[in-house]
């Protein structure tokens, strides 16, 4: 089985790590061929291989194929909506899952955004709303959360906001099944009950997998202590659950009930207490492995048979991949099983805590669990950096204490202070209120660990061959005590820890024009230092493209300090993102063409003004310093030299400020030229073109926007002057070297590099 498995399950991610458009008609006849000769055959491995492939290939398929149609991106339509899970808020604006009533343009799930919503949204409403709709799409960068790939995992047909007309009207609430309707009434409960907002949050999430509430503050500190798990429904919670069950049918038992197997009828209650467990949890993968691998040692012992463990993780995997292959994308399902993994392997060495003093008892009982800590620091590391990008160097410490409070004391509190309802709720509140004071210690010490300098790392991306230096630390876990180059898991530990991505070459410079949509912002790091032009757009709903995009490429790139930061003026779709780069990083010198919000020392970028560095030469070439333009016109424009090679940067300068430089006489043939005002025909002059005659010409767009750029006749003017043209919304992130030797190499596009069946 255990074979099979490993077969299975690298034929399901054979395809999510491939870019072969394996959704088509004739890819499915050939594998159904190749599945119908391996058969007769008998290539077993292969054939496992296929149906894995097959599967995932099927369930990709079926979601692809509920996408709204192209023709409908961006048409309103009137629709009754009902919101199947709990809405998140986000400042003014009010994220929720949809289901579509009545719109056969929209057959599958729907992400809606609701900017200051009239009432408040609760799950189980039913709206009648107006709809702005779009295709499930995210923005495509290296190093930064896959937003596209979320909501092809979770079925998404199409995203929507919601359009400001006085005809949006809740027509009924209420509108849930049982389960939904159970657990919306925990959550109102525990909100009631528990005063200290984050506190209700995380019983909300223990006990109904309810994680709405959880703020960003919030999530970051248990992120960066290594403590997120202890929000999910893991199958600690869910076998202790089962293990109540057991005892409690137990007692019953050999009390009223004479003569009978109490061990056989206690399991099938413990099993049955998991299962209602895991469905009123919300039946995420960690409570689904949780109650597989229950259920199959539940059979077992009924059938008095024993069943080895990895027999039992294997089994739990198949299961879940066969019957939703799209849950194998999910962090859960991997970190889930492989921490499983990782105990049940340790749990075979561990030497059993013996009687003894009441001293030495605990002391060995604490070192086992400081073992067991970090044996999953070194188990996880490879799949948390390649997953979040983070290693939780405090989380053996923390979970020594959290794992216990948390298991013995504040779930048992939750889950009891809960069943105590009716006329017995004035005592499950009072068990809710313990719980949550218990919470309290287990948060004083994640939030005195966060406070650590070392309490986290999150190392640069890591690629190619270094690859191997990040599994190598899973030696700890898999060699014995003792085996010769078991403690090579320590120095790669620390290599990981320590990694720095390779730099430029002298007089080379790496240029990154960031997928941020409906805006600009462009990364240029030369052998020793980073230059940011613009910051991306701040967003109506609350955030920006700085916290969601750029900061987050950054810490791929391993830049932790820019050297020069150059706003080109002030519009919110290039500087919506300055505030929060200078409270995120130190900014060496900030440059800007007209005044912005920000408390930051700023200098004008003033015509003439020029520097050097690492053999690559940075000039302003507009505005003047004596002009006293505003708005898009007073974008700064700066140009980037590797000897003969040249990029230029204009920001959204119109054919005022063209004009004005070329009457200047400072614009030269360029390589690369950054399309002013994203397209559009205020810019891009016919004399403005031809006296840059660009090799390659990149325009920074949001997909589908609502001001249609850039426009058809733009882009074919650059095309017309020889120019290739990219543009961010169908190529995602754009990435080139500019060299003294070369001019343009290494361009890439993001959406290209990273390209999966399921991406547009």
């Amino acid at each position: 089985m255990n074979k099979a498995c490993l077969y299975l399950l690298a034929g399901v991610y054979a395809p999510q790590l491939s870019s072969f458009a394996s959704h088509s008609d004739l890819f499915l006849l050939a594998v159904f061929a190749v599945v119908a000769g391996l058969i007769i055959g008998r290539a077993l491995p292969v054939v496992l291989f296929c149906t894995g492939y097959g599967l995932f290939v099927l369930a990709a398929g079926q979601v692809i194929e509920a996408r709204i149609p192209a023709e409908f991106v961006g048409d309103s339509i009137m629709t009754e909506v009902r919101v199947i899970d709990f809405p998140q808020v986000h400042g003014p604006t009010v994220s929720m899952m949809g289901e579509v009533r009545d719109n056969p343009w929209v057959s599958g799930r729907i992400r809606i955004s609701w900017y200051e919503p009239d009432a408040e949204i609760h799950l189980g409403d039913v709206w009648r709303l107006e709809l702005r709709l779009r295709r499930p799409r995210g923005t495509a960068n290296p190093g930064v959360f896959d937003y596209e790939t979320w909501l092809f995992r979770e079925r998404v047909a199409a995203t929507a906001y919601v359009v400001d007309s006085q005809r949006n009207a809740l027509i009924r609430s209420g509108d849930l099944g049982p389960i939904n309707r159970l657990r919306r009434r925990v959550v109102e409960r525990t909100v009631a009950v528990v005063t200290e907002p984050e506190r209700a949050a995380v019983l909300s999430a223990i006990s109904v997998g309810a994680r709405h509430l959880v703020v960003r503050e919030q999530w970051d500190r248990y992120a960066s202590t290594g403590t997120t798990h202890l929000m999910a429904i893991s199958g600690l919670h869910v076998g202790m659950v089962a293990a109540a069950g057991y005892f409690l049918a137990a007692v019953i038992s050999g009390i009223f009930i004479r003569g009978s197997n109490h061990h056989r009828t206690s399991t099938v209650v413990a099993l049955c207490f998991a299962i209602a467990y895991s469905v009123v949890s919300g039946l995420a993968v960690p409570a689904q492995r949780s109650a597989l691998m229950i259920g199959l040692v539940a059979l077992a012992v009924l059938r008095y048979r024993q069943v080895p463990a990895f027999t039992v993780i294997a089994t739990a995997s198949v299961l879940i991949s066969a019957s939703s292959p799209l849950a194998t994308m999910a962090p859960g399902f991997k970190l889930s099983f492989l921490a499983v993994l990782v105990l049940v392997w340790m749990a075979r060495r561990l030497v059993p805590v013996q009687s003894g003093s009441l001293l030495s008892v605990p002391l060995r009982a604490s070192r086992q669990l400081g073992g067991m800590q970090l044996m999953l620091l070194f188990g996880l590391m490879p799949f948390t950096v390649l997953i979040f990008g983070r290693i939780s160097l405090a989380a053996p410490l923390v979970n020594m204490l959290a794992v216990p409070v948390f298991s013995l004391t504040t779930v048992p509190l939750t889950l009891c202070g809960l069943l105590l309802d009716g006329p017995l709720h004035n005592a499950g509140d009072h068990l809710l209120r313990l719980a949550s004071a218990s919470l309290g210690l287990v948060e004083w010490a994640i939030e005195y660990a966060a406070q650590l300098p070392v309490a986290s790392v999150s190392p640069p991306a890591i690629a190619g061959w270094s690859l191997a230096l990040l599994f190598l630390p899973l030696a700890w876990v898999f060699c014995p005590p003792g085996w010769p180059g078991r403690n090579v898991a320590w120095i790669a530990a620390l290599a990981v820890i320590l990694y720095q991505p390779s730099r430029p070459s002298q007089g080379c410079a790496i240029v990154d024009v960031l997928d941020v949509g409906q805006g600009l912002a462009v990364s240029i790091a030369t052998r020793s230092s980073t230059l940011l032009f613009d910051t991306g757009p701040a967003f109506r709903g609350g955030g920006d493209a700085a916290e969601s995009v750029v900061l987050p490429f950054l810490a791929g790139r391993g830049v932790n300090r820019l050297d020069e930061l150059v706003v080109s003026h002030a519009d919110l779709d290039h500087a919506g993102g300055v505030s929060s780069l200078v409270h995120a990083l130190p900014v060496g010198t900030l440059r800007i063409g007209e005044v912005i919000d920000d408390p930051a020392v700023a200098r004008r970028c003033d015509a003439g003004e020029s520097w050097t560095v690492d053999g690559i030469d940075f000039e302003f070439l507009y505005p003047d310093a004596k002009s006293n333009v505003s708005g898009n016109n007073a974008s700064c424009v700066l140009q980037v030299s590797a000897g003969s090679h040249r990029l230029l940067l204009t920001g959204d300068i119109e054919r005022a400020a063209e004009a004005e430089l070329l009457r200047s006489g400072t614009l030269q043939d360029v390589d690369v030229v950054i399309v002013p005002h994203h397209g559009s025909r205020t810019s891009s002059s016919p004399s403005f073109v031809r006296a840059l005659h660009p090799d390659l010409a990149i325009i920074s767009a949001g997909f589908g926007n609502r001001w249609g750029l850039p426009h058809v006749e733009v882009v074919e003017r650059w095309r017309a002057s020889g120019a290739e043209v990219l543009t961010t919304a169908a190529s995602g992130a754009i990435s080139l070297r500019l060299c003294r030797q070369g001019g343009i190499v290494a361009l890439t596009r993001q959406r290209v590099r990273q390209r999966r069946i399921w991406h547009e």
